[in-house]
């Protein structure tokens, strides 16, 4: 009798808990479906899919095999099949050396650095090169600078991004050698004296031609500056008028061949060291003779952060071609990197034609993926992935704190506790990540909305609505 009373209370202790944690799931999605009853639902479409990885079931879903335009939640493909398939241990490398002979001080040939698609490359490893030219003993070049970009194909955007985006910083060139992000800052400062503005670009260099046909008045300012991205050069022309009393006005913008812009800024801080090149910078065919003396290396564990928690383009992008390079050492291509992409949404049990990849950063509009694919990839490798799920998960911007996320969700529930990677398009935002309810399960979430018309505010301020109802799950 005395067991025969344990084992009924068990029963019904267990039917006590089923039943509300039935009423705790009705709830939440009573909640979920009267926030998607607002009228701005009825034009934007929306994919939605909230899943419980603690207790392994769907919270909530609505159209979440709809197929929609990720924007920056491409890099969550990107970055997991990056972890997944090279490992937090790989480097992108960069190889400085040279071809010719040294004597007495004077290197007979040129300069040669070898581009391994790194896209984390600084400013401030110009300085080691020029040390280690030095160490090598040279003192003046008969020749130049020349670059070897042979470790990438000639394509330097990605399939279906926008040609009037040109210009801009999210849409950098891509090249097997980048330098500072691939952009340039300008600056335009009033002439004191009522002149034509001064214009100065950081980095200092001469690579740039300035055309400036703008002046210094009382008038009010209205100035226009922009690279001669129509030409495909890398002219920056300045017009209009700035007010004397206004502010120094910053704008930045894309280079054009990044490759070169690399072997002008070596050639330049050369010769402030007091090294002289004669010859012109250049491309150099794969083929020739090769004395290395350093090489950079660069580990993605170091750069999976930078990549997602500010959204950089550019390092997707080298991402994806560094996946390619597990397949060819040349002449990588998109399609060489995309191989891994459907490999990896293989491993996540879905089928990779069910999707269209179009590049490795999200910048494209002709990239469909769904809220089920994404949160699928999220819930593998926080099952599987170890290790690697916590360098995912620690790359992520954290709501409220940092990244794209840090001016977003700070006075909720969700701040400090919601870490998932934004996404931004023209009539397109999205958000994917996880977040720690408020019964302490970890939830995995995939917010997809396109289709809008204005500023996407409104869809941010829905998407972190139900990051609140997410985060108040108990």
């Amino acid at each position: 009798m005395f067991f025969k009373s344990i084992t009924l209370k068990g029963v019904l202790i267990t039917l006590l808990l089923l039943v509300s944690a039935s009423g705790q799931n009705n709830r939440f999605n009573e909640e979920m479906e009267s926030l998607l009853q607002d009228s701005f639902f009825i034009s934007c479409n929306s994919g939605i899919k909230v899943y419980n990885l603690t207790k392994k079931a769907e919270l909530f879903s609505r159209d979440k095999h709809k197929l929609m335009n990720p924007a920056s939640n491409m890099k969550v493909i990107t970055t997991i099949a990056g972890l997944v398939y090279l490992g937090p241990e790989y480097t992108f490398n960069t190889g400085i050396g040279y071809r010719g002979k040294i004597e007495n001080g004077e290197l007979r040939g040129d300069i040669i650095i070898r581009g391994g698609c790194d896209p984390d490359f600084k400013l401030d490893s110009l300085f080691k090169i020029v040390e280690v030219i030095k160490n090598a003993g040279i003192k003046k070049i008969t020749g130049g600078v020349l670059v070897d970009v042979s470790r990438k194909d000639s394509l330097f955007w990605g399939e279906g991004w926008m040609w009037d985006d040109d210009g801009a910083v999210t849409s950098p060139f891509m090249s097997a050698l980048n330098i500072n992000g691939n952009y340039v800052t300008v600056t335009v400062s009033p002439d004191a004296n009522g002149g034509e503005p001064i214009v100065t670009t950081s980095p200092v260099t001469k690579f740039f031609n300035i055309q400036n046909d703008a002046t210094t008045g009382a008038g009010s300012t209205n100035l226009k500056v922009w690279r001669d991205y129509l030409g495909r050069t890398n002219t920056i022309f300045v017009k209009g008028n700035i007010n004397r009393t206004t502010q120094a006005q910053v704008y930045y913008f894309n280079v054009w061949r990044p490759e070169l812009y690399m072997a002008e800024l070596v050639k330049e801080k050369l010769a402030s060291a007091g090294i002289q090149t004669k010859g012109a910078n250049g491309v150099i065919d794969p083929g020739y003779e090769y004395q290395k003396i350093y090489e950079f290396k660069h580990a993605y564990k170091n750069l999976i952060t930078p990549l997602n928690k500010r959204s950089d383009n550019l390092y997707a992008e080298m991402m994806l071609l560094a996946l390619g390079g597990k397949s060819r050492e040349k002449n990588i291509s998109f399609a060489d990197g995309k191989k891994y992409i459907d490999s990896v949404i293989a491993w996540a049990g879905k089928n990779p034609g069910g999707f269209r990849i179009a590049d490795g950063s999200g910048v494209s509009r002709y990239s469909t993926v769904s809220t089920d694919l994404l949160v699928a990839l999220i819930s593998k490798l926080y099952y599987d992935g170890g290790d690697l799920f916590n360098i995912f998960y620690n790359s992520l911007p954290i709501a409220g704190v940092d990244g794209t996320l840090a001016n977003r969700m700070k006075n909720t529930v969700c701040y400090n506790n919601v870490r998932a990677k934004t996404g931004s398009l023209s009539g397109v935002s999205t958000l994917t990540g996880y977040a720690k309810g408020k019964s302490g399960d970890m939830l995995a979430f995939s917010i997809l909305m396109q289709n809008f018309t204005g500023s996407a505010a409104k869809a941010r301020a829905f998407q972190d609505k139900i990051c609140e109802l997410i985060t108040l799950y108990n």
